[in-house]
Order: structure tokens, then sequence, then C-alpha cells
């Protein structure tokens, strides 16, 4: 494909990658141009330079009107992956995504607090960052919450205070649900001098600030349909993040089941079965001596294997990384 291509003077085009948020970046490409080239590019943009931040990003392949996520391996030629999508689906997007969050953030640059913002708001507002308490929310926890409803507001460069319907629209459901409108609007009120001279750059920066503090902020959240392992109450929330699988409740999103990353050894794909219109994703856990094995029932089971695979080599790559003593430290014998 790519010689029929080189010798039809086609050796780039103009490639569309969609960040969150709709926000889009036209990027030249060229037959030898992998997926690493794109996220550091990218990252360029977003006033990232060291190698430890590009790993954090990855490309995603979207297929099926966005039932089919993918990502790409780092060395995954972006042409190749074109050649191959437009036939099968014209429809086909290329994605930006932070999947690792180990750096710190950063707030100066326009570009990486807008992207960081639109990719954790969805999840945020869907409350899988914190657990919701099946009665009434601490004081503590209400101040926060619409402190954050007010900073969305601002986001949008508004400086008036929202109407209840808009209100609606920055608060997790469960939580809007424990209160009157009215209840809210005055705990909104309390909050008004303290975000009003912000610019709508400072409302994306702040709120990110506050919630990257939450417990489950930076994880890839996954439903589980069902689970083979007794211990995991099923269907529930799966959340990959650096400390490993978080089972959470569908209701409160509380933390049921954890496991570590160490103690994962392998994961694949399985096909679904005539009975079962999902796949499977089946995990081995323990290690060499003791293994048992979960089965996870999910649609987006590529993408969880994926997204595990990339925090698993981060852990490995910090570990050999620790191993590896300095020049100055290796005695010649």
């Amino acid at each position: 494909m790519e010689l029929r291509a080189m010798l039809a003077g086609r050796s780039s085009k103009r490639q569309l990658f969609l960040l969150p948020g709709g926000l889009e970046r036209h990027l030249k490409i060229k037959t030898c141009t992998v997926a690493l080239d794109v996220v550091e590019e990218i990252c360029a943009e977003m006033a990232l330079t060291r190698p430890e931040a590009f790993r954090e990003y990855v490309i995603f392949v979207v297929t099926n009107r966005g039932q089919h996520v993918c990502p790409l391996s780092r060395c995954a030629y972006i042409l190749d992956v074109a050649s191959e999508m437009e036939p099968v689906d014209g429809g086909y997007m290329l994605w930006f995504r932070r999947v690792l969050w180990d750096q710190p953030l950063k707030f100066e640059n326009e570009l990486y607090v807008t992207m960081h913002y639109n990719q954790v708001l969805p999840d945020y507002l869907k409350g899988l960052f914190s657990s919701v308490p099946a009665g009434q929310p601490s004081e503590q926890q209400l101040q926060q919450v619409s402190k954050l409803a007010l900073l969305q507001h601002r986001a949008k460069g508004h400086s008036h205070l929202p109407s209840v319907q808009e209100m609606q629209d920055y608060i997790p459901a469960q939580l809007y649900r424990s209160l009157a409108g009215s209840v809210w609007l005055r705990l909104l009120g309390q909050h008004r001098q303290q975000t009003q001279a912000l610019s709508p750059h400072q409302a994306r920066a702040q709120f990110l600030g506050l919630i990257s503090a939450l417990p489950m902020f930076g994880s890839s959240f996954f439903f589980v349909q069902s689970c083979s392992n007794a211990t995991v109450p099923a269907p529930c929330i799966l959340a990959v993040n650096q400390n490993g699988l978080n089972f959470l409740s569908t209701e409160t999103h509380e933390l049921m089941v954890k496991f570590s990353l160490k103690e994962i050894q392998s994961t694949r794909t399985q096909r679904p079965t005539a009975s079962s219109s999902y796949p499977y994703v089946e995990i081995a856990l323990g290690d060499v001596a003791a293994q048992r094995t979960m089965q996870l029932q999910l649609e987006q089971g590529l993408e969880l294997c994926r997204v595990v695979a990339v925090h698993v080599e981060n852990l490995l790559s910090a570990r050999e990384k620790r191993l590896t003593l300095p020049p100055s430290e290796i005695t010649l014998l």
C-alpha cells in the first residue's frame, strides 16, 4: 500500500486527530510517522518535552460510531492504520487521550488545561471519582461540589449565577438529588466572590487542581456486566489506575475489591459465546507458582487489555529504572 501511494506521489497526508471536548488537530502524516510521533507533536503544543510525559498519552482508533475503541501501539504506522480503516469504516476517528497520570498536573499552557479539563469532566459528572454517600452528603462534600459547579460555569465565561437548569448540568446527578435546587443555589452563591474574577482558563485550572485530589482521579473506567470472581459483585464499575484494578459499586461508587498491578500476570480477550453478546477478558492474577484466573464480561474488552498493559509496562519500566545503577556506581572488576 505504501509503495502504491509513493508511486502515485502521495507520501504524506493531513490526518485529523480529536482531543477531548471536540478539539481538533490536523497533522501532516508521512509513511514513516508512528503513533509516538503524533503524541510527541501534540505534547509539544502543550509545552511537554520530556519522554516521561510522552509515555502518559495514547492514540486510540475509534470505529463503529464510537462503539469500538482500541489504543494503538506506540510503533503503529498511522498511514497503515488509516489505509486499513478507510475501506472498513469511513467514519473512523483517531483520538488523543491521557491514560497514565504519574506526572504532576501543569496549569500554565491553555491547550494542556483545556484538554485535561475536557477529558475528566464527563467522569466527574458521573460521580466516578469519589463515593456517593447513601444518605446526606457531608458539609465538606457539599462545599466542594458547589465550588466545582461554579468553576464549570465560569469556565464557560459566565459571570452570573447559574439557573437551576444550568446548575443540574454541573453537579453529579446522585448528589444533586440529595438537596433542593434552592439550597444548591444558596451554596453556589457562597463561592461567587472567589470565582468571579477568574478567567475561563483559570477556572478550568482550579477545577483540575481540586478534583485531582479525589480518590479515583486518573482512572480509566469500564462497566463490567459480570465477573467470575465471587468476591467481585457484578454488575460493577472497574477503575484502572496506577494502584491497579479497583472494582466500584454501581450505586455508591464505593471501592469493593482491589487487585494491585503487581498481581496481574496477563490479560487476553475471548470472543463472545453463543449465549452472550459481550466478549470476555481473562485476567491471570497471582504469581507464576500460584495463578488464578478471573473472567470479566464487558463491551470494551480490547480497550481494557491495552489500558492495563500501558499501566503494567509503566510499572515494570519504573522498577527497571530503580534497579539500574547509575554509571558512577558501576565498578569495573
